[in-house]
């Protein structure tokens, strides 16, 4: 591996929430986020939509979409203090401005064939796209996808589908307490620990605190460098508008979708407020990075410059409080200090979204399977 210190990575992803709704705490630190709408009650009374058609609502202003947020400390403590403690990506983005399915690929693999859901009453969908996991596979570096349920999403690819390495994700706390992750190990939860409304937030939060502390105990904090995002915006707002980078064939604003948060740590992460742009990509690229995995074979990833910088080999963080122990935030520094938000990257030409990339050289058209109604000029 590039770094020694790093012996595993493990990704998790969560449901549905932007940056907005749940780090409103973060604004004295110097997070760019809003600070003055209504607070969000827990749990959240209903889901909202979130697809790709509430997207192009919300992106063209017909629909404003929930623009409430958590109380962050109150609600969401452990999750402010890995933010306080860990790299806060402030301008991390959801891959696609859809909904779930698109951008779990994403974070496998940097590519989506759909941009939708798949269908509950149709057989699951099963696509020979390169990912990361398969990836580690065919370099020898050992791996794991602790899955919701029916191996969700990491069961619709074909090189992964059947795989002993696809795991149930109530498997993880005992596996990870006792020292049997592998380098690289992806986890998901199901209802209500991944946070989809109408869950409780907190119940989920707690099943990711239960889960670093498993690493933790069994001594591998130092050496461990996590990755926690939410897949997809979930019909919550966010002041900040992303950069169009890549659009479908109707010239609708595909990439970047809304900000999400993703927050990085670990023993050697460099802690504080980072304001680069990022998207789902990066999480795929930084694993590579991380592991010394040659390219996927997926522009989006290959190209993307990752956040392996964010490690720090002389850095021995110390571990979050244990399970059950207080948690104590940081205090803010006095004056509160202001954002100083990064602008979007240059202005360039949107481009049209690519072709799928399969495995052994084919492909797949462009996602464009949500036609939307749409004026051009």
């Amino acid at each position: 591996m590039p770094n020694s210190r790093v012996k595993q990575v493990v990704v998790m992803v969560q449901e549905n929430h932007t940056t907005d709704n749940y780090f409103r705490g973060l604004a004295p630190y110097g997070a760019n986020v809003a600070t003055d709408w209504p607070v969000q009650a827990n749990p959240p009374a209903a889901d909202q939509p979130h697809d790709r058609h509430a997207y192009y609502r919300w992106l063209t202003g017909e629909h404003t979409a929930t623009r409430t947020q958590f109380d962050t400390a109150a609600v969401l403590p452990f999750y402010a203090y890995l933010a306080l403690t860990g790299a806060f990506l402030e301008n991390h983005c959801s891959g696609f401005g859809t909904n779930s399915t698109p951008n779990h690929l994403l974070i496998l693999g940097g590519q989506s064939p759909t941009l939708r859901n798949p269908s509950r009453t149709q057989p699951p969908p099963l696509w020979d796209m390169p990912s990361v996991p398969g990836l580690a596979a065919d370099n020898g570096i050992g791996w794991a996808c602790y899955t919701g349920t029916n191996n969700y999403p990491a069961g619709f690819y074909k090189q992964l589908h059947g795989s002993p390495n696809l795991i149930p994700n109530a498997q993880f706390t005992a596996d990870a307490a006792a020292g049997k992750l592998p380098p690289l190990t992806y986890l998901w939860h199901d209802a209500p620990e991944d946070e989809h409304p109408a869950a409780d937030v907190t119940i989920g939060m707690n099943k990711i605190r239960e889960s670093v502390d498993a690493v933790v105990t069994a001594g591998g904090w130092d050496e461990t460098v996590f990755l926690l995002t939410w897949d997809d915006w979930g019909g919550w707002d966010d002041h900040v508008a992303t950069p169009n980078v890549e659009h479908t064939p109707d010239g609708v604003q595909l990439a970047y979708g809304p900000r999400v948060p993703l927050i990085m740590f670990g023993g050697a992460v460099k802690p504080g407020i980072d304001s680069r742009w990022s998207n789902h990509a990066g999480i795929p690229k930084t694993v590579m990075q991380l592991l010394g995995l040659p390219k996927l074979g997926v522009d989006r990833v290959d190209n993307n410059p990752g956040l392996a910088d964010l490690i720090d080999p002389a850095r021995h963080n110390p571990a979050p409080p244990a399970l059950g122990a207080p948690i104590t935030l940081p205090d803010p520094p006095q004056p509160p200090r202001r954002p100083n938000p990064l602008p979007p990257p240059a202005a360039t030409a949107s481009q049209p979204v690519p072709p799928v990339v399969l495995r052994g050289g084919g492909v797949l058209p462009p996602p464009d399977d949500v036609p939307l109604t749409t004026t051009k000029p």
